[in-house]
C-alpha cells in the first residue's frame, strides 16, 4: 500500500503529541522520590496516579465530543496549555494534596488533546487509518517514555522540581509550534452529544474493550512500578531505562503494527497482541532482577506496537462519519476509568498481597477484556448509527 504524502501540519502535530506525552509522564519516575520527600503512604502513590486517570475520564466523556463540532485544534491547544499549568503546579507542590491537584490538571490536558488529535489524523488518512494512528501512537508513547527519562536524569543533580519545569517547557514549545499551523477539520456529525450512544455499535464496543485490555496494566505500572523497581534495588537511571526500553520499540514499530492491522484486520492483530501481553504482565511479579524487567519491557513494547494501533483502528472503522472525536474519546474514557481503578487499587494490593498477586491480577484482567472484545466479532457487522 502506498502512503500518500504527509499533509501540512503533520509534523507539528507529531511534535506537539510528543511534548504533551513528556509533560504527562515525568511524574512516574519521580513518585518514590516524592514519597520519600513528603512522607506519604503507598496509598498516596495510587492516589496521585489514579486521579490523573479519573480526571481524564471526565474530560474524555464531556469535552472530547467537541472535536466533532469544529473545535479540534482549540482542544489541542487547550490541552497543551493545561500541561504547562500542571507542570508548574507539580514544581510548586509541597504536599500530597497539591500533588494530586497537579496530577488532575495534567490528566485533563491529555483528555483534551488526544481525541482531537486522533480525529484530525483520521481525517488525514485515506485507506491507511491504522498506519497513521500507529505513527501518532508511536510518537505519543515516545514522548511518554521520554518524560521519565528526563526525570531520572535531572532529579539527582537538581531535585524533584526542575524535571517538572523542563517537561512543562516541552509542552509550551508544542503549543507555540501548533498555534500558527493549519490543520484539516474533522467532518462535523449530525449529532452533538456525549458519545455513550456509540456503545450500541458492536464494532465500537469491541474496539473500546480491546483498548481497555491493552491499557489495563498501565494503572498498575504508573502507581507501583517505580516503587517495585526501587525495592528491587534499581536506581533512578535504571528505572528510566525501563520506561525507555518499553517506548523505543513502540515508537519505531507502531506504524508497522498499523500496517499489519490494515492488511490482516485490526481485530486479529489486536487479539494476538493481547494474548501475549497477558502472561507477560503476570510474569513481572516473579522477577527479582531489575535488569530482566528492562529486557522484558522491550518485548512488551513490540507487542503493544501491534495492539494499540489495531485497537484504535477498530474504533475508527466502527464509528459513523462525523463521530471520530467522540469515539476516540469514548475509548480513552474507558481506558482512563479502568486506569484510575487499577491505580487506586495498586498501592494497597502491592502492600498487602505483594507484586506476584498484583501483576497476576493485571495479567488476568488483560485476558478477560480481550476475550470480551473478541466476543463482539459476530455482531460487528451491525449498521452504523446515522
Amino acid at each position: 500500500m502506498v502512503t500518500r504524502a504527509n499533509p501540512p501540519g503533520w509534523y507539528p502535530l507529531l511534535l506537539a503529541t510528543a511534548s504533551i506525552g513528556i509533560a504527562n509522564s515525568v511524574v512516574f519516575t519521580l513518585l518514590s522520590d516524592l514519597q520519600d520527600k513528603y512522607g506519604f503512604s503507598d496509598a498516596g502513590l495510587g492516589l496521585i496516579a489514579g486521579t490523573g486517570f479519573l480526571v481524564s475520564f471526565v474530560g474524555l466523556i464531556l469535552i472530547a465530543p467537541f472535536a466533532d463540532r469544529g473545535h479540534a485544534k482549540t482542544l489541542m491547544l487547550g490541552g497543551l496549555g493545561l500541561a504547562v499549568l500542571g507542570s508548574v503546579l507539580f514544581a510548586s507542590s509541597s504536599s500530597l494534596l497539591t500533588l494530586v491537584i497537579a496530577r488532575g490538571v495534567v490528566g485533563l490536558s491529555n483528555s483534551l488533546f488526544a481525541p482531537a488529535s486522533k480525529a484530525i489524523v483520521i481525517t488525514m488518512s485515506d485507506g491507511n487509518v491504522a498506519e497513521r494512528l500507529g505513527r501518532v501512537s508511536g510518537v505519543e508513547l515516545a514522548g511518554f517514555v521520554t518524560g521519565p527519562v528526563i526525570g531520572g536524569l535531572l532529579v539527582g543533580p537538581f531535585g524533584v522540581r526542575v524535571p517538572f519545569l523542563v517537561c512543562g517547557a516541552f509542552a509550551l514549545a508544542g503549543a507555540v509550534m501548533l498555534w500558527s499551523r493549519h490543520l484539516p477539520d474533522p467532518p462535523i456529525g449530525e449529532r452533538h452529544r456525549v458519545a455513550f450512544d456509540l456503545l450500541r455499535l458492536p464494532a465500537v464496543r469491541s474496539g473500546v474493550l480491546m483498548a481497555m485490555a491493552l491499557f489495563l496494566p498501565v494503572g498498575f505500572y504508573d502507581a507501583t512500578l517505580d516503587r517495585f523497581l526501587t525495592d528491587l534495588g534499581a536506581s533512578n537511571q535504571l528505572i528510566s531505562m525501563a520506561f525507555l526500553m518499553f517506548g523505543v520499540p513502540f515508537a519505531l514499530l507502531a506504524s508497522r503494527g498499523g500496517r499489519l492491522a490494515d492488511r490482516h484486520g485490526p481485530l486479529k492483530v489486536a487479539l494476538l497482541a493481547t494474548m501475549c501481553v497477558a502472561p507477560l504482565t503476570a510474569f513481572y511479579g516473579w522477577l527479582t532482577v531489575p535488569a530482566i524487567f528492562v529486557a522484558l519491557g522491550l518485548l512488551e513494547g513490540c507487542l503493544q506496537a501491534m495492539g494499540i494501533p489495531a485497537a484504535s483502528a477498530m474504533i475508527a472503522l466502527g464509528a459513523p462519519e462525523g463521530r471520530a472525536g467522540g469515539a476516540q474519546g469514548l475509548s480513552g474514557a474507558g481506558s482512563m476509568l479502568l486506569g484510575a481503578s487499577t491505580a487506586y487499587a495498586a498501592g494497597p494490593l502491592y502492600k498487602h498481597l505483594g507484586p506476584r498477586w498484583m501483576f497476576g491480577i493485571a495479567g488476568a484482567g488483560v485476558m478477560l477484556f480481550a476475550l470480551l472484545a473478541a466476543s463482539q466479532r459476530e455482531r460487528s457487522t451491525a449498521p452504523a448509527i446515522s
